[in-house]
């Protein structure tokens, strides 16, 4: 005797497969959102490390500069950059 699909257990099955497929396509967006802010935040902590390098070699080149005394603590010698 074959067995008879049960119409109920069919449209549980059915709205479940749905909503994990809507539950799917939501996620996906919001991966791909946090994937452009993250990139874009990537971008610009890589500007501001190429400014920060800029800066640096700028002060580098200038052996006159004295930190603050205010600045120096333990571990900063209190001598020109």
């Amino acid at each position: 005797m074959p067995h008879q699909p049960d119409p109920q257990r069919i449209q549980k099955l059915e709205e479940t497969v749905a909503h994990n497929d809507h539950l799917t396509a939501a996620l996906s967006s919001e991966i791909h959102e946090l994937n452009k802010t993250v990139l874009q935040l990537v971008s610009r902590l890589s500007r501001l490390e190429s400014r920060l390098i800029d800066l640096n070699s700028k002060l580098n080149d200038d052996p006159g500069q004295v930190p603050p005394p205010h600045s120096a603590g333990p571990d900063i010698p209190r001598e020109p950059l």
